[in-house]
């Protein structure tokens, strides 16, 4: 299925002076978490900084922003 390209929802970041855009399906909300180290699972994926425990149970990986910049 094509987007609407003036349809998008753009989630945009800051580091320094440097913007970058992220397109998403879905904007869930915003929420305080504790981020655990993945430790020596995922050593060779540096596209995430952790991962958290949210309320319902599940399992969410944490991207590092930072990577993409």
């Amino acid at each position: 299925q094509e987007q609407n390209p003036e349809m998008l929802l753009v989630v945009v970041v800051k580091r320094g002076d440097q913007f970058v855009g992220l397109v998403i399906d879905k904007l869930l909300g915003q929420q305080e978490t504790v981020i655990k180290s993945l430790g020596k699972h995922i050593t060779n994926e540096k596209l995430f900084s952790g991962a958290t425990i949210l309320g319902d149970g599940e399992v969410a990986l944490i991207l590092d922003t930072n990577t993409l910049m």
